[in-house]
This record gives structure tokens, C-alpha cells and sequence, in this order.
């Protein structure tokens, strides 16, 4: 089935939205703005319900996220200047800490002068734009490109190294559950003598972003998202922690994820892999319990795609660990290339290298993928079992944490299986 894949718009917009005094100011048409809007308040709120009253202004009309310029056919042929001279004034009186301009894909090619709107404003210390193609490189790339430009922006000085503190890079608020995902971290890293001091691109604030520089290290857990910064970092002298492993995806990319950590700071990594191991025996003792189930998933034919980092553990641990078989497995654009061949190498060695390239395949019975495709082939009787790994799911409906990374990601994909065959 053919899927449907976020792009760097939609990466660069979450990006700003991923900070919480930050704010995306779309220079495009009212259409463009809805889902962002929508998106942005879903998976990482930030204001509370009796406050969206004050926003019934220009530009905000109602909504307190991405306002926009709403672009109409007028603009389009005689420019559009004059709708940003007069927003920007209206989007800084909601005293946000940054605002970054971004283009639609339409008003792109109308040349508006943004470096003019925000110098005549007086805004040049706390509003950037973004002036690319972003639409044409990946959301991942988007995403990165996006914190990169705001972090050069902000110039923070590196006055120290804090020890013993951490960055946790790589993560977006586009991944399902993703404060799940990083507050299990945070515990398991501090347990280790470590302290997470920021989360670019997770909920970070514009001071906590200042402080990361002066971090001792920094913890990549899926490289595609945070290539630039990866560089950033590293030439501001931070030590760049990366695991072999991949993402911390499955159990076994999880325990691997903690022992690097261990390996380049010199920290104990017994109380995450206790927890691993603990959660191991407890589907060791489901399975048992439930044996005819078990028993029906092995030899299972599955498609996965997704972001290369999580795809190659989640295809490891899924073949080694209930037996089952990749039939379909795609990356995304924009993948890590050492993630990608990795991936090639592990397909090939069990025989299944043509699966490589191929997008979820009709008559699968587990599809892992972006929400939007794994729903509409599980409804549509193309798969049993869908599950949404990828970075269109909003996991709305979720209540338990149900995040793609780490111990809970690993019980979450398990318990999905487990539901489906039980239901098929």
C-alpha cells in the first residue's frame, strides 16, 4: 500500500511547536494552517482550555497555535507583505520567547520580505524565518534543520561543562507518545548517576535549549532526527553517545541503548537492565500462560517501515524474538545511511533481502507503520494487526503510555500482537 508521509514543512512547524515558548507564525493560506493547529494542541498542549478565549484576534482567530497570515488569490499576485508587518506585532503581544516565520510551499514563491518585517518591527533578538524549500527534504531532516537554525539563532555560550548531565537528542514530539518515551529515559538515565538537563525537540524550553550547550554529554536515540545537532553539539565540545544498536526499539536495542551509555560515561547500568529483564520474564510468563496464542503468532508474516534507526531493531527483535517473518520492510527518506545497511545486511542474512524497499504489503498479517497506513489496511481487511509506529500517529485514543521507544515501547508492540491473534 502506498503510504502517506509527513514532509520538512510539517517537521519545521512541529519543530518550533515542540518548543514551549516558541511559536510557528505560517505565512500561507487559512487551509494549510488547520492541521498544524489541530496537530500541534493534540500531541503537546500548552495552553489551557479558559485561555483560548483571548485568542479571538487577527491572525489567531480562535486558536491559540500556528497563527497564520491566511493567504487569499489577491495576495498570491500582489504580494503579501503587508498582512506579515501587521501580524508579527499581534503574534509578539501573545509575549512568546521566539517567533519563526515559515513559508507554505505557495507563499514561497511570492518573495515577501520577512527580514524587513521583522527589522521594522523591532524583533530581530526574538524572531528568525525560514526561507527553504522545506516541503522537498524529509520530515526528519525538516525537524533538525528547523532546531538547528533556532539554536544559531539563540548563540548560547558555552561557560561550562555541568558533569555528569545529559542531552537527549533525537526525539520529536511527532513520535507516538514521545513524553512517555522521555520520561522513561529520565528515570532510567538518572538512575545510572546521570542528569537529563534538556530534551531538544521534546518539550524543551527556550532556556533549557541556552543551558544544553553545557551539558558533558549528549545521547542520540534516533540519528535521522538529529543529524545538524549531533554536529552542533559536538563541536561544542559535548560527547556524542550513540548506540550500535540503533533506536532503543524491542528489548534488545533497549538493553543495548543503556549499556553504551554505560560504556562511554563509566555509569552502572544495572537498574535499566533490571527493569529490561524484569519485563522479558513477564512476557516469558504471559506466553506460557497463554501458549496457544503464543504458539499462533510464530511464523507470522510482517511488514514494517518507518525511520531507519527504528525499523532495523524493531525487524531484529521481531524475527528473533517471536519468529515471525519480514515479508515488506521500507525505510523512510532521509534514512541513516549506517542504519539502512545494517538493515540490508541482517535481511540478507536470513534470506530475506528482496523484502528490502518493499512498502507494507497487502495480505501481511502485522503491519507496522505510520498510523495513518497500519489503520486504513487493518480496516480495510489488508492486514489483522496494524500498529502505529510512525510519525502521523497521535495516539489520541491511548491512555496507558503506549510510546514506540524503550521498555514500554517493547510491551506496547507485544500487546498489540498478542490482541490481534487473539481477536483473529
Amino acid at each position: 500500500m502506498k503510504r502517506t508521509l509527513s514532509d520538512g514543512f510539517v517537521g519545521a512547524v512541529m519543530a518550533v511547536e515542540s518548543i514551549s515558548d516558541a511559536v510557528a507564525f505560517l505565512h500561507g493560506p487559512g487551509g494549510c494552517r488547520v492541521r498544524f493547529m489541530v496537530h500541534s494542541s493534540a500531541i503537546f498542549p500548552r495552553v489551557r482550555l479558559e485561555d483560548t478565549d483571548s485568542y479571538f484576534t487577527p491572525y489567531f482567530y480562535g486558536y491559540p497555535r500556528v497563527p497564520a497570515t491566511y493567504l487569499d488569490e489577491y495576495d498570491y499576485i500582489n504580494g503579501a507583505y503587508y498582512k506579515m508587518e501587521e501580524g508579527l506585532p499581534i503574534v509578539d503581544g501573545r509575549k512568546p520567547g521566539l517567533i519563526v516565520i515559515i513559508n507554505s510551499p505557495g507563499a514561497a514563491l511570492i518573495g515577501d520580505n520577512h527580514e524587513r518585517a521583522i527589522r521594522e518591527a523591532g524583533l530581530q533578538d526574538r524572531a528568525i524565518y525560514m526561507d527553504e524549500s522545506l516541503v522537498s527534504i524529509p520530515m526528519t531532516q525538516g525537524y533538525d534543520h528547523t532546531l538547528l537554525e533556532i539554536m544559531k539563532h539563540l548563540d548560547p555560550k558555552k561557560e561550562r561543562t555541568d558533569k555528569d548531565t545529559v542531552n537527549l537528542i533525537g526525539v520529536t514530539v511527532m513520535d507516538k507518545d514521545f513524553k512517555a518515551a522521555i520520561e522513561e529515559f529520565t528515570e532510567n538515565i538518572e538512575s545510572m548517576g546521570l542528569k537529563v538537563k534538556c530534551v531538544p525537540g521534546g518539550g524543551a524550553n527556550l532556556d533549557d535549549l541556552r543551558d544544553s550547550v553545557n551539558s558533558e554529554y549528549c545521547i542520540v536515540v534516533s540519528p535521522e532526527a538529529c543529524q545538524g545537532l549531533s554536529e552542533y553539539y559536538g563541536s561544542m565540545g559535548l560527547k556524542i553517545i550513540r548506540s550500535d544498536a540503533g533506536a532503543p526499539v524491542g528489548f534488545d536495542a533497549t538493553e543495548a541503548f543503556y549499556r553504551k551509555i554505560a560504556e562511554v560515561t563509566g555509569k552502572d547500568a544495572s537498574t535499566p537492565i533490571a527493569k529490561i529483564n524484569k519485563a522479558r520474564d513477564k512476557i516469558y510468563q504471559k506466553f506460557v500462560g497463554m501458549r496457544y496464542n503464543a504458539l499462533r503468532i510464530k511464523g507470522l508474516k510482517f511488514s514494517a517501515a518507518g525511520v531507519a534507526s527504528i525499523v532495523r531493531p524493531l525487524t531484529e527483535w521481531l524475527y528473533s524474538y517471536l519468529a515471525i517473518a519480514p515479508i515488506a520492510v521500507d525505510v523512510d527518506l532521509g534514512a541513516d545511511p549506517i542504519e539502512t545497511q545494517k538493515l540490508k545486511d541482517f535481511l540478507g542474512s536470513i534470506d530475506y533481502a528482496q523484502s528490502f524497499g518493499q512498502e507494507p504489503k497487502v495480505g501481511s498479517n502485522i503491519v507496522l507503520c505510520e498510523g495513518i497506513t497500519a489503520m486504513t489496511m487493518r480496516l480495510n481487511g489488508e492486514c489483522r494487526i496494524g500498529i502505529p509506529i510512525g510519525h502521523s500517529t497521535m495516539g489520541l485514543d491511548d491512555v496507558i503510555p503506549r510510546p514506540v521507544y524503550g521498555i514500554q515501547g517493547a510491551l506496547y508492540i507485544l500487546d498489540e500482537i498478542l490482541h490481534g491473534v487473539r481477536s483473529s
